[in-house]
């Protein structure tokens, strides 16, 4: 399994501890797959020994992934919260979405906290939550377990994921793994096998390591059928070229997209600078030149389509620089 560099984990800790404007952008979709949804974290003391192949503990960790996710999440109006199991605590109780109170709330739990004697009911938390929360919750609805699958008393966790399906049919567990036995990876691995093809799981290092994998996790969990942007790419003022950050973003959607055989858009866009003519085209260009990068890296030309919006959808407030910048952009819309 892979070994965390040094260099790596200053990486990750910067990268939990940066400012706003330097987040993720959401995934955006054009319809909910959930009504609802829970984090469940493990709160166990297993969750604060140091994970055996990334020599940091795994609730830091957890946290991580989780700042990673929350960014890309986008606001469709479902409800969510966070809770905790060993010990059952509500950290956030179901409210609409909404992606800064949720980091208030991931910023709440404390990642050091004493170890002796804090055992890991997993199953008695998962059972405690359906009784409490999810036998109620509005459907389709979605648990996103973040675990290390460690479980030394109570109930069995597949059985409580079991029962807890049993009382709520449209609920599905997803897991997010920090497990580092195979013992625990096969708890996990058993939960998220009760819904295979609806539950996704993904090992919390390849959520912080791959922005790809991240995205693709939020519109697994969240995005309904139809379109879906899966990443924005953005350019200089006044122009459609390709440059060093884009061609990063859009190697990883390339890798991605390869394996795909729908239909591919890619939309232009710019901000408010200029005459309506000028964006229009300059839109169009932008679209065309993401198109070409595309297919130069493997993904068939004649699965995309091209589209400029010039300054007509805007996503931004195009009264401030940062606004602007963020408006010039091309987005990939598959199907």
């Amino acid at each position: 399994m892979k070994r965390f560099t040094l260099m790596t984990l200053l990486s990750l800790m910067l990268m939990a501890f940066a400012a706003t404007a330097m987040a993720a952008q959401p995934v955006n979709c054009q319809s909910p797959k959930v009504n609802s949804f829970d984090f469940l974290l493990d709160y166990s003391g297993s969750m604060m020994l140091p994970h055996k192949h990334m020599a940091e503990n795994k609730f830091k960790l957890a946290k991580i992934a989780l700042r990673q996710l929350n960014d890309r999440i986008p606001e469709l109006g479902y409800t969510g919260s966070i809770h905790t199991f060993a010990a059952d605590r509500e950290i956030l109780p179901q409210q609409a979405y909404n992606r800064a109170a949720f980091q208030k709330g991931f910023n709440k739990l404390n990642a050091t906290y004493e170890v002796f004697n804090r055992l890991t009911p997993m199953g008695n938390g998962i059972q405690h939550w359906s009784s409490a929360l999810y036998a109620g919750m509005p459907t389709p609805a979605a648990v996103i377990l973040v675990s290390d699958g460690e479980n030394n008393r109570g109930m069995d966790p597949l059985g409580a994921a079991q029962a807890a399906m049993a009382a709520n049919p449209d609920l599905t567990f997803h897991v997010i793994s920090l497990a580092d036995t195979a013992a625990g990876q096969a708890v996990l691995d058993s939960i998220a096998n009760l819904r295979p093809g609806a539950s996704v799981s993904v090992r919390a290092e390849n959520l912080i390591d791959h922005e790809e994998v991240a995205d693709k996790f939020v519109m697994d969990v969240f995005c309904g059928k139809g379109g879906v942007v899966l990443r924005s790419v953005q350019f200089a003022l006044g122009s459609a070229v390709i440059n060093h950050e884009s061609a990063a973003v859009l190697n990883e959607l390339a890798n991605m997209l390869q394996g795909r055989n729908s239909a591919i858009t890619i939309n232009g866009h710019t901000c408010s600078l200029g005459s309506d003519a000028m964006n229009q085209k300059l839109s169009e260009r932008r679209a065309a030149s993401v198109k070409t990068y595309l297919a130069k890296h493997g993904v068939a030309a004649d699965r995309m389509s091209t589209r400029g919006y010039g300054e007509s959808m805007p996503k931004f407030d195009n009264s401030t620089e940062e606004g602007r910048r963020l408006n010039r952009r091309a987005e990939i819309d598959f199907r």
